[in-house]
């Protein structure tokens, strides 16, 4: 049985609905939290939507950072694996994908498999890019996360504030960018991808490579904007959530 204190430490609720259809659980991006899917969590009147909060930062600041992506959704697993009745939807941005599809792993192996992984803005699980963010200098390092839209310039000014957020977001990236699974490595259950047409971060090719990491149905979905495409307008994500939800519960009724 989940520990109710460990669950609430790793799970936030962001919004409830009086008779929900499924759970939505959202995976941040590197250095994120789980209220930065506050606002999109508003768009769901049906879903109960939850937030996962990783270990080195906001309330878990003094928490070490996990040192692998398996180490993080080794702990994230134990809290969902068979925690709800609710047919549950699992959804990464950026490390959140790949900690989303690690999660789905661990999941489907304790026989509670979700009903299907949205991955956001990420390269397929099998692709490892040589990137080297993570040991950038400090100046250069905060230079690309404002151009990637996930930290606003003002923030720069503030050496306090950057004291707190950089440790996190470096120690993230670092295991995001050293991450890479076996090819064989799959899950049963549907992948849906969706990345920004102008994200620097994947390229449509490299998005493509998620099909191999499920044996179940696959889609690829390109929208408007960069890495945080659903930040700016999230109505396609959620519309594609909702449906890819509805058509697989109607199969299953």
């Amino acid at each position: 049985m989940t520990d109710v204190d460990a669950f609430d430490l790793w799970i936030r609720r962001l919004s409830s609905a009086e008779e929900p259809k499924a759970a939505l659980v959202c995976f941040p991006h590197a250095g994120g939290s789980a209220n930065s899917f506050f606002q999109f969590a508003r768009g769901f009147g049906e879903f109960d939507v939850y937030g996962v909060q990783y270990p080195g930062r906001q309330d878990r600041r003094r928490e070490p950072c996990r040192d692998s992506v398996e180490e993080l959704a080794a702990g994230i697993a134990e809290q969902l694996d068979g925690w709800t009745d609710l047919p549950v939807v699992l959804l990464g941005n950026s490390m959140g994908a790949l900690v989303g599809f690690e999660v789905a792993l661990r999941l489907e192996a304790a026989g509670h498999p979700p009903l299907s992984l949205f991955a956001c803005g990420r390269v397929a699980p099998t692709l490892r890019k040589d990137e080297r963010t993570h040991l950038k200098s400090k100046d250069d390092f905060l230079r690309e996360m404002v151009e990637l839209g996930g930290m606003g310039s003002e923030l720069l000014q503030d050496e306090e504030i950057i004291d707190i957020v950089l440790p996190p977001m470096r120690a993230d990236y670092r295991i995001a960018e050293k991450y890479c699974c076996a090819p064989e490595t799959r899950v049963s259950v549907p992948i849906h991808v969706h990345i920004g047409g102008a994200d620097p971060k994947v390229t449509e090719a490299e998005a493509a490579g998620w099909r191999q990491s499920t044996t179940g149905e696959y889609s690829l979905d390109v929208h408007e904007g960069g890495h945080f495409f659903f930040t700016e307008n999230g109505d396609g994500l959620t519309a594609a959530v909702r449906r890819a939800v509805d058509d697989a519960l109607s199969v299953n009724a």
